[in-house]
């Protein structure tokens, strides 16, 4: 039986707290092999987060360790994974892994502005809206 709906429940606050920090919806979505948290961005790329090898925890209040991967959809290809963060909470290990991004300018200029994030060989975009 699918456990998209008992695990969005479950998530609530995660959910949030994500969307919050990522300035998008973020849902669960089955991957196949489990249960992950989905967030969307330009340009093709997404992340799954997950708290169990692969899959979202049943019990959300687990000591499991939050693993954020983001990807980038290639055309007839595999997504390309981009850099995976394992952390204590989901909104960190966000953090670490938005910061650790091929994205010029993030981690290197304190004034760079949201709007003007861009991947490296891209045209300028905003990967948070």
């Amino acid at each position: 039986m699918p456990r998209t709906v008992e695990h969005t429940t479950r998530y609530a606050d995660a959910l949030m707290t994500l969307a919050l920090a990522a300035h998008r919806p973020a849902t669960v979505v089955n991957t196949g092999t489990g249960y992950a948290v989905r967030v969307d961005f330009e340009r093709g790329i997404h992340l799954l987060a997950t708290n169990a090898p692969g899959d979202l925890s049943s019990d959300p209040d687990a000591q499991n360790p939050w693993v954020v991967t983001f990807f980038q959809k290639q055309p007839a290809a595999e997504d390309t994974q981009l850099v995976t963060v394992t952390g204590e909470w989901l909104v960190d290990a966000f953090d670490q892994a938005l910061a650790m991004m091929p994205i010029s300018c993030i981690a290197d200029d304190p004034d760079a502005q949201p709007a003007e994030l861009r991947l490296v060989g891209t045209e300028v975009h905003d990967l948070a809206r």
